[in-house]
This record gives structure tokens, C-alpha cells and sequence, in this order.
């Protein structure tokens, strides 16, 4: 992925915050190798959770659980980050328009795939990602389908062969001025392809948070906080970056973060 920072520049960052006094401890799973309880008994007074929002959505449509070939394109940027540089397939198509899409649609072709296609639902115009990202996808080669709604992940014998999908046209309901994508009755069609990835948004992970059972949650699946204070509904529990505003940007983590240590260090001031 373009944004990952050099293994040396992480470490003379590490080893810079580590110089401060700031204690690392990997390999750790909250929630599974140590509790809120556990932390709170080695005499820690104030916690913060960045966690960050890495969950895929999953698109709910026949066929994305039953082929191996399904796979979400946080997993995908994960692993080639990681080191993992072998392509997921020949034909792959890439499902979303954001900027993530086209990040994974991009390492696809770099990765060796013959054939990338990136499938949204709306038109070109409406694609939240950077025009910039959108016009250097096209002049690689990649394929863009629009106004295209996946319907079903087809296959056999374990294996992807193809994408079925509607055309769709945009359109206005009666009780909303938003307009909608909307299914063209008679309109399905094919995409051919080996690989499937998803791209079509991110949430925050559970997973290791049910201890925490005074924890507020909005309804956009966020950590709930007071936007002043960074606290949660928890005494002495801070939150910040995506895990508070949803997905977002690296500037917007990074001043997240700054307003939470502020808070801490107040509340720990008294």
C-alpha cells in the first residue's frame, strides 16, 4: 500500500517515543491476555482505547460466505503489507468506489492480477474517492463498472467464476431528497472473475471490548465520548482516532490523539 512508512522509519519512531519512557508490550490481546481489571490492579488510573475502525462491512449477498476466493480489501492491504505478495487471482474484481477500493484495486495489478475491475453502485461523478486516485487506476488499466449492484458471488467447486450483478439508475424516493441507486428490472449481468474483494466501508471490532460493560456505543457503532474531554462513559476510560469518528484520516487520528493525551494528562492532574 502507498501509505505504509518504511520498516526503518517505524523503528527510529518507535525507538524515539520508547526514549521518552513509553513502554511497549506486544503480542497482547485485550480483552483475551489482560483485562480492564488486570490494568487496574497494576495501578493504571487513566486508559485509552485507538483501536481504530478495521472491521469490513459485509455486503450480504448470496454466495459471499461459501468461497474462499470472497475476501475484504483491509485483509487483502494487510497481508501484503506484512509481506505477502502473491496475487489473489488472475480476474479480480474490486466492490466500492472509495478510496480504499481503488488502493486495493491498484495493489491487485501490482500484485500480478490480468484483469482488475472496480464495481460501485453509483456514477463516476458520485465515487468518494480522491479524483486523482480515480483517474491513475484508470490509466493503468483497471476497468470501471458503474451504476453496478453486486447481486450474488457465483461458483463452483469452491471456486469464483463470476460476479452477478443489475445495472442501476439513481433516483429520488418520495421521502427523501437523497437519490438512491435503484435495480433496472431485467438488467443482470456477469462480471467474469476469480477473485472478489470488498471495499465498501469499515467499523469498529468488539472483539475484546465486552468487559468493558459501561462503555456507551453510538449508533453508528463508534465509542461514544465527550467531544471536550475525550472520556467515554467510563471514569477515567478515554477513546479517539476512527474507533471515535468512524474511518477517517491520518491527520484527523493523529489531532484525536492529541486531544485525548491533553484530557488525560488534566484528568490525571485532578
Amino acid at each position: 500500500p502507498r501509505y505504509r512508512l518504511p520498516r526503518e522509519v517505524i523503528d527510529r519512531e518507535v525507538a524515539m517515543i520508547e526514549d521518552l519512557g513509553v513502554e511497549f508490550v506486544y503480542n497482547k490481546r485485550f480483552g483475551q491476555d489482560l483485562t480492564y481489571e488486570d490494568l487496574k490492579k497494576e495501578g493504571f488510573e487513566a486508559f485509552l482505547f485507538a483501536i481504530g475502525a478495521h472491521k469490513a462491512y459485509k455486503m450480504r449477498i448470496p454466495g459471499e460466505d461459501d468461497f474462499p476466493q470472497v475476501m475484504d480489501a483491509i485483509d487483502l492491504l494487510k497481508n501484503v503489507a506484512l509481506g505477502h505478495r502473491q496475487a489473489p487471482g488472475r480476474k479480480a474484481v474490486i466492490i466500492g468506489g472509495g478510496n480504499v477500493a481503488i488502493d486495493a484495486a491498484r495493489t491487485c495489478l501490482r500484485l500480478g492480477c490480468e484483469d482488475v475491475t472496480i464495481a460501485y453502485r453509483r456514477t463516476r461523478k458520485e465515487m468518494p474517492a480522491d479524483e486523482e486516485e480515480v483517474e491513475q487506476a484508470e490509466e493503468e488499466g483497471i476497468n470501471l463498472s458503474v451504476l453496478t449492484i453486486p447481486v450474488e458471488s457465483v461458483g463452483e467447486n469452491g471456486q469464483i467464476t463470476a460476479l452477478q450483478c443489475h445495472r442501476a439508475e439513481i433516483v429520488t424516493r418520495d421521502d427523501s431528497s437523497r437519490k438512491y441507486p435503484m435495480p433496472v428490472l431485467g438488467s443482470d449481468f456477469f462480471i467474469e472473475a476469480d477473485t472478489i474483494i470488498t471495499a465498501i466501508g469499515q467499523q469498529v471490532d468488539h472483539t475484546g471490548m465486552e468487559s468493558l460493560k459501561d462503555l456507551d456505543w453510538t449508533r453508528r457503532n463508534t465509542i461514544k465520548v465527550d467531544m471536550v474531554s475525550m472520556q467515554t462513559s467510563k471514569q477515567g476510560v478515554f477513546a479517539a482516532g476512527d474507533a471515535v469518528t468512524g474511518p477517517a484520516t491520518v491527520i484527523e487520528a493523529i489531532g484525536g490523539g492529541k486531544r485525548a493525551a491533553e484530557a488525560i494528562d488534566r484528568y490525571l492532574s485532578g
